[in-house]
């Protein structure tokens, strides 16, 4: 028997019949190794690199050239006319032989110096690392960052056109196998997080200072005043049973057992008296900080009330996160973005641009998430409503109750 040969078939179908080609797929290659000469055949999923259109590539193994050309003289027409006649021109298809073979400078198989697997080409099979180990040069370094900057170009703005203005379009597109051509959800969310944080806290640290009250000396100016001791901030009221004397004396009154025993009225008194130095300011910051890492317990808790809300859906736990994982890039991004053109108006001494990106923002959020939650789930106008109001009344709970543990948290921590 002469030496195997492999003959490979590049499809490219519409993404309107995506699905259906591919279940017509399975059924094709089953009748493909049927026929003589065939002894086996695998599906692969790829993406043009220019369009990122979606590629199915299948590998047939042959017996040898004489049980290809037999299958390209007797039964290849018949074979592709079953698909021109089931799709018509939605798809494309490209041929081509490939022959086992091995790089001619590599005279024995080596291990890859990266991952150990066995080199038999001048590329890993595994990692994709180069075989050649020698010198990186100047330009090298220069084009791999080239081409890193570009597959990055392609994938953002792909990631954030779909994201940003067609709502539960990128959720569908990850859940139904096209993930190549989009920013991973995870990289997307803590991305868009730590930038939106960044930018919260630099507003609140370089924002306007409270109104400074000059004493009656310093304006006529003298001096008189500056050696006296500024008075220390008070605090006086109650707060769910705990009394602040003035001068941040705390006295207990009707607190749970367990809450005096986490906070002692001491510590208490340490933490009104570091709040209220400066006006809480640190004590806001310190809020902002921890605010990322909440999310990262918000999320899981909001993507079971979604589970809960869609018990027939046939969608997995994960497939809810990712869902909200999404949405809340989607809300960071738009903050981000309302931010950054309402700062960049002020340059330019317009202030009216402000409240009307924050009412177009504040308008589009919740449109965005119904339509989301249409497109991702498929269902009706009226069931899609009543699962919104639930799932807001959720959002508004879970989302209280963990602020307030962070602010807790904050308090404590201090």
């Amino acid at each position: 028997m002469g030496a195997g040969v492999t003959y490979e078939v590049t499809l490219q179908p519409d993404e309107e019949i995506l699905g259906d080609f591919e279940a017509w797929l399975e059924y094709h290659v089953d009748e493909m190794l049927a026929l003589p000469g065939f002894r086996g055949a695998s599906i692969h999923k790829g993406e043009d690199a220019g369009s990122g259109a979606a590629l199915r590539i299948v590998r047939y193994e042959m017996e040898d050239h004489a049980a290809l050309q037999r299958y390209l003289e007797d039964h290849a027409a018949r074979m592709r006319a079953a698909g021109v006649a089931r799709f018509g021109d939605r798809f494309r298809a490209t041929r081509r032989i490939v022959e086992e073979g091995r790089d001619a400078a590599l005279t024995d198989a080596r291990p890859c110096p990266n991952c150990d697997e066995l080199l038999w080409g001048q590329y890993c099979a595994n990692c994709g690392q180069r075989a050649r180990a020698r010198m990186i040069t100047f330009w090298e370094l220069l084009k791999d960052a080239g081409e890193l900057v570009a597959s990055l170009d392609s994938r953002m703005w792909r990631t954030l056109g779909r994201l940003m203005f067609r709502p539960g379009r990128l959720t569908l597109d990850y859940l139904q196998g096209r993930r190549a051509r989009y920013i991973p959800p995870m990289r997307l969310f803590i991305a868009s997080s730590i930038v939106f944080f960044f930018i919260a806290n630099l507003n609140a640290r370089l924002g306007p200072d409270d109104d400074v009250v000059i004493a009656p000396e310093i304006a006529d100016g003298r001096d008189d005043a500056a050696e006296e001791t500024q008075p220390t901030p008070s605090v006086s009221g109650d707060i769910s049973g705990i009394h602040f004397e003035p001068g941040c004396q705390v006295n207990y009154t009707d607190v749970p057992a367990w809450f005096a025993r986490l906070v002692p009225a001491q510590r208490a008194e340490e933490i009104c008296q570091r709040i209220t130095v400066d006006r809480g300011r640190s004590f806001l910051h310190a809020v902002l900080s921890n605010i990322p890492a909440m999310m990262f317990l918000f999320l899981p808790v909001m993507a079971l009330a979604m589970k809960l809300a869609y018990p027939l859906a046939g969608r997995y736990y994960a497939e809810h996160l990712l869902f909200l994982v999404h949405y809340h890039s989607f809300f960071f991004l738009l903050n981000i973005a309302v931010t950054v053109l309402a700062q960049a108006a002020k340059l330019v001494a317009l202030d009216w641009p402000q409240p009307l990106l924050t009412t177009v923002a504040f308008i589009y959020l919740p449109i965005y998430l119904f339509r989301a939650m249409r497109v991702v789930y498929g269902q009706g106008f009226l069931l899609t409503a009543f699962k919104y109001v639930l799932l807001g009344l959720a959002y508004f709970a879970a989302l209280l109750a963990t602020l307030l543990g962070v602010v807790i948290y904050t308090a404590v921590t201090l």
